[in-house]
């Protein structure tokens, strides 16, 4: 890939127990402000005890890097309506180990989240987190890794691609339009602090 006259190697691979430190960078850098007003103060401690479990939705197996010339330069988080039926439970126990002190609090917000956003409905991929380190954007690269997604959904034999974006993040709603997603609904999750969601969809096979 040739990006201002110079060439790029750009790779895709399978995120390793070892990569924490990019997860919670990227994910937090695309998606902080929400799980802060769920997760108040905790966010590293969950996001650490999810990444690291196998047996969750945000596990390092649900999640792919991208990198340039050898460095990590952005992620993608995602699952099937099957591994969503099996996994959310398991997620949820994950949450409830390292949030022992603000217990009630976190879990009424994570509830409030979980009827809103984060649903993998049946014949879908869902979308969880993308994002990709700031010094990579302008490039194209954000198109590479959902182009990824939409190739393991056809290997299952998937139909629909899905994914929840902050109606704010006009660039991203952009780039999804881009790539065939079209917003089938408005949502509203109220935090303490308010965040309004496309839900995204694209029909695939």
């Amino acid at each position: 890939m040739f990006v201002g006259g110079k060439m790029y190697e750009i790779f895709i691979r399978k995120a390793q127990n070892s990569d924490f430190q990019d997860f919670y960078n990227l994910v937090y850098f695309a998606s902080g402000n929400v799980l802060d007003s769920i997760f108040q103060g905790l966010t590293k401690d969950v996001l650490k005890a999810l990444y690291k479990n196998e047996k969750n939705l945000y596990s390092f197996k649900h999640t792919i890097f991208i990198e340039v010339n050898g460095k990590i330069a952005g992620l993608l988080v995602g699952y099937d309506f099957r591994e969503s039926k099996l996994e959310s439970i398991s997620t949820f126990f994950n949450i409830i180990h390292v949030t022992k002190g603000n217990r009630f609090a976190i879990l009424k917000n994570l509830f409030k989240a979980y009827t809103k956003i984060g649903k993998a409905l049946r014949d879908e991929y869902y979308i969880s987190n993308v994002a990709i380190y700031p010094e990579f954007r302008g490039s194209g690269l954000g198109t590479k890794p959902m182009l990824h997604a939409e190739q393991t959904a056809s290997k299952r034999n998937l139909k629909y691609l899905s994914l929840d974006v902050e109606c704010k993040n006009e660039t991203a709603v952009n780039l999804y339009k881009k790539l065939g997603y079209k917003i089938t609904e408005k949502k509203t999750l109220n935090l303490g602090k308010v965040f309004h969601f496309y839900r995204m969809v694209k029909e695939i096979n």
